[in-house]
Parts: C-alpha cells; sequence; structure tokens
C-alpha cells in the first residue's frame, strides 16, 4: 500500500478494498456488524444525504457522537464529497464545547440523540449551523439521521476534483496545556495517515482482527479503523475502555492487535492476576505512555509485545516508531523516513546524546503533515520549515528518542531540567497512591519551580502526605522530591485520559501540604 498511498486519493484507495473484499467482514460497532460492502453502501448514503442538503466540498461537518455507525458514515461521506470532517469530543459540554464549535463554524452537523441537549443548550451561539440530525433518536426540532439515511440513495456520488492540498479533517487538540487549538489536515495527510498508519502501526495481515475501545473523534483510534480496513482486516470498537471486560472482549473479536493510552496499560496491569491471562489472542499492542518499569511484566503476563510511539494531532503521518521487535521499555523509537528531526536546546544549540531539549520536525514531502491551526494566520512552520512540537525529548546512542513530556509541564528546579513523568513514577509505587500528577509552581524567588504533586488515592484511605514525601525522600534525587502535595478525589483529564496540568497549575499551592512547614497551606 505505501507506494501507491502516496498517489491515490483515500477514497480511491477505499473503493479498491472494497472491490476485493466486498463480501468480507469488516466493522462491529455499536451493536451493528457490517461488511466491507455494507459499509460502503452506508457511506454512499451518508454521503447523498449531505449532498441533499446542501454540503459542497470544503464545507465543515461536525459529528458529535461516540463511538458508533453514525460518526463513521459522517466520516467517510465528508471524504467521498470532499467536504471537512470536524470529529467534536464527545464528552465536552458547556462553554469548552460551545468554544470549540463555534470556532469550527460547520453548518451542519450529526449528533448522537443522548448528546443532543448539551447542543441546544449553546446553539444559539451558533449562527452558522442550519442543519443538525439527531442519530439513534428524534427531536422535534432536528431531523433523523437514521431516517434521512435510509431514503437516501446508495449510488456512489462523484468525486470531487483531485487536490491533495485541499482540506480533508479538522480536529482539535485536547487543551493539555492550554486552549484546544484546530488543527487542519490536507487529504493527503489523512491518506498517508490511514496507509501508513496501518503499515508502520497496525501491521495486522488479510482478515486479521484489530480491536479498540478508544473514542473515534481521536486520530489514534480513526488511524487503527483505516489501517486495518487498507490492510484487508477487520476491526471492532467498543464505545469505551472496560477493565473488567477487556480481555474477553478480545477473545470475542479474536483481535491479534490493540492501541493504547499509556492509563489502559496501568489499569490491566494492576489488575489481580488470572489463570488466563495468557489465553487472549492478542500478539502485539501500540500506543503511548506505557509505564517502563512495568513493560516486561505486562509482556510476560499477557504474552504480547508492546510498542510506545510518539506523535500529535499536529503530525498527522509523522512519528516515531520502534525497529519491529526491538521496541526498549521507556522509548518510543525513531522518526520515520518522511520527516527529519533535530532536537534542541533553548539557546537553539542541538542537544548532545542523552540530553533533554525540544523535538523540532521538518516534513521531507509536502501536505505530510498539518496545514496549520483553523482561523490563525500564523504560520505553522518556520521559514527553514521546521514545525517547532512543544515536546522534550532526548536521543540515545543507540538512535531511539525518549520522551520527557510536553515542554510547558517541564519542571526547572535548582538548574535542571524535571521530566513530570519521573516523580510520577515514583510516587505510583507508593502503595498509598493510585495515581499522580506534578506540575510546576512558581517559587518563593519567582525565578524557578518548585514542585506541587497531586495524588488520587489507593484505597478509602487519604493520602498522608508527610509518609508520602519520606517515601519520595528515598526514591528520588533530592531536587526531584516534592515540596507540596495536594490529595484530590480524581486528577482532572481529557475525555483521552490525559491530564489537564493547566488546570492543576492554576490552583497554584494553596490547600496543599508543604514540606517547608510541615502543615497544609493557609487558604
Amino acid at each position: 500500500m505505501s507506494d501507491t498511498g502516496t498517489t491515490h486519493p483515500l477514497h480511491e484507495l477505499i473503493a479498491a478494498q472494497v472491490s476485493t473484499h466486498r463480501r468480507s467482514p469488516f466493522l462491529t460497532v455499536g451493536g451493528s456488524s457490517l461488511t466491507y460492502g455494507e459499509l460502503d453502501e452506508l457511506c454512499n448514503a451518508a454521503a447523498n444525504l449531505l449532498l441533499d442538503r446542501g454540503v459542497r466540498a470544503g464545507d465543515i461537518v461536525m459529528a458529535r457522537c461516540h463511538n458508533g455507525v453514525a460518526i463513521i458514515a459522517t466520516w467517510f461521506a465528508c471524504m467521498r464529497i470532499g467536504a471537512v470532517f470536524n470529529p467534536v469530543n464527545a464528552l465536552l459540554t458547556g462553554a469548552p464545547m460551545r468554544t470549540v464549535m463555534a470556532a469550527a463554524n460547520g453548518a451542519l452537523l450529526v449528533c448522537d440523540a443522548e448528546l443532543l441537549d448539551a447542543v441546544q443548550a449553546v446553539r444559539s451561539d451558533l449562527p452558522g449551523l442550519r442543519h443538525v440530525l439527531v442519530a439513534g433518536g428524534h427531536a422535534s426540532d432536528c431531523e433523523s439521521f437514521d431516517d434521512a439515511l435510509a431514503a437516501a440513495g446508495t449510488e456512489a456520488p462523484a468525486a470531487p476534483p483531485s487536490d491533495p492540498a485541499a482540506p480533508a479533517k479538522l480536529m482539535f487538540t485536547s487543551g493539555t496545556t492550554g486552549e484546544p487549538k484546530g488543527v487542519v489536515w490536507s487529504r493527503r495527510a489523512e491518506t498517508l495517515h490511514g496507509v501508513f498508519y496501518g503499515d508502520d502501526l497496525v501491521r495486522i495481515d488479510e482478515g486479521e482482527t484489530a480491536y479498540s475501545c478508544l473514542p473515534l473523534f481521536h486520530a489514534t483510534c480513526q488511524g487503527t479503523l483505516l489501517g486495518a480496513l487498507l490492510r484487508g482486516g477487520r476491526i471492532a470498537i467498543d464505545r469505551r475502555f472496560d477493565a473488567f471486560a477487556f480481555w474477553q472482549r478480545t477473545r470475542d473479536t479474536g483481535a491479534v492487535f490493540f492501541p493504547y493510552v499509556g492509563t489502559i496499560v496501568s489499569v490491566l496491569g494492576s489488575r489481580p492476576t488470572r489463570p488466563d491471562d495468557l489465553e487472549n489472542p492478542i500478539r502485539r499492542a501500540m500506543g503511548s505512555a506505557a509505564p517502563a518499569d512495568r513493560w516486561r511484566e505486562f509482556e510476560s503476563r499477557f504474552g504480547l509485545v508492546l510498542e510506545d510511539v510518539w506523535g500529535q494531532t499536529e503530525t498527522a503521518s509523522c512519528w516515531t516508531r520502534p525497529i519491529p521487535g526491538q521496541a526498549q521499555p521507556g522509548t518510543v523509537g525513531r522518526p520515520t523516513d518522511r520527516w527529519e528531526a533535530r532536537i534542541v536546546l533553548g539557546d537553539g544549540a542541538d542537544a548532545a546524546d542523552s540530553e533533554p531539549g525540544e523535538l523540532l520536525m521538518r516534513p521531507r514531502l509536502a501536505h505530510v503533515m498539518f496545514e496549520g491551526y483553523h482561523g490563525e494566520p500564523t504560520p505553522a512552520y518556520d521559514p527553514d520549515g521546521w514545525y517547532r512540537t512543544g515536546d522534550l525529548m532526548s536521543r540515545e546512542r543507540d538512535g531511539d528518542l525518549v520522551f520527557h513530556g510536553r515542554l510547558r509541564e517541564a519542571i526547572r528546579r535548582r538548574g535542571e531540567m524535571i521530566s513530570p513523568a519521573e516523580i510520577e513514577s515514583a510516587a505510583s509505587r507508593s502503595p498509598a497512591v493510585l495515581e499522580a500528577a506534578a506540575v510546576g509552581i512558581p517559587a518563593d524567588d519567582g525565578v524557578e519551580d518548585e514542585i506541587l504533586l497531586c495524588v488520587v488515592a489507593g484505597s478509602a484511605e487519604a493520602v498522608d502526605p508527610q509518609a508520602l514525601h519520606r517515601f519520595l525522600r528515598d526514591a528520588l534525587p533530592a531536587f526531584m522530591v516534592p515540596r507540596f502535595i495536594r490529595s484530590l478525589d480524581e486528577l482532572p483529564k481529557t475525555p483521552t485520559t490525559r491530564v489537564r496540568r493547566h488546570l492543576l497549575r492554576a490552583q497554584g499551592r494553596e490547600g496543599a501540604w508543604d514540606a517547608h512547614a510541615g502543615r497544609r497551606q493557609a487558604g
């Protein structure tokens, strides 16, 4: 697929797979199972539905749906007519949702019935929204997506004029370090995302099954679906991660591969061992932030291989990946040949081996990464073509990269650049701690940072900050030991389970236990 993927539009690559595998099972999601041919007809109907309501190439179509047929049909329909697909985070509500939808300014929205009330609450702030189609239910003032889909023709619509640079997808960042930004992918970037997700990351064979419980409004699940399709495979998608049902679902579906975020690996690894842990069909899992200290134990327990990789919404088809069979705990592999990398220090000098610095990326081909941020005139790349990722990386002597966190998340203390992950890993080894997040907050002198550690207790008993502080003094170098500790019922997270560190920083030291005083800060 790799050679043809650079020249043929995505809708043509999908059509070729449908022609070859028309009667073969492809998709199981939300209680529905579809063959390649049935998916093709469904997406043709959705494309004709959009055309009948005035959607044309370049128009933005929003979808606010949980994992199910509706969001996939809308997405594929946009591909077929050249519209821009904007998956709206299904878990956003109120002001955050209003901000994202107003910025996208789509004229048509497909929305799950159970998610409609939140949209109706902000609809008066979305004057450009002309059509709302409700999936899985009815509303008095909205059209039924299911009825409209059933009434639409299933003939293939005319393909849009070929334009690899035209926008294809608009996705908003998760907002872990600030306000979400709208990332624009070209048609070519989306095509290559699917092609190389299959070739680089999914790597299942024809007829094999991938399983995902990640959200379809996220690029990882989208890439897994496209990658499976373009390799002639199958995919089963659940609505959410369920630690109690996960392994049984892999058995039920016969899946040999799944994508993960680090919390999935952590939670599955912390579950009590079972005699049938090895009795699952999974051979390999790919994702990010697998805990390095539990990596090999997890692989051995469940009889599979973990592969940590790195990418961003902005990087589209460009990511890192390990050499197959050589993934090392704590590393994210190497850049693919579609881009070149620099790791630079604050003064712009190249970092030495094992020295953390900001990762800069420069694509080797046009339209393989994002085009820029929606509505922002500032160029996304510098005059030499480099994109500043804002992520801290180091390059080891063997060429593998190590991810140290977001640059804005890094903590500067006593002349050292500290990765929060190192502190969090140490804290998580305490039996009292279920989850931990470390952030830097201004020190008393206003020059450097102090470390604030926020923790969630691992039992009904609250975390004793003084005891935890003693534990961390034994586990970490002195300059890494947090001064402040705060217990929380839960960490604020994005729907993709990333910690919203800017919210923790905004709370500051107020109410936290202070090691200098041995007591909580006054509120």
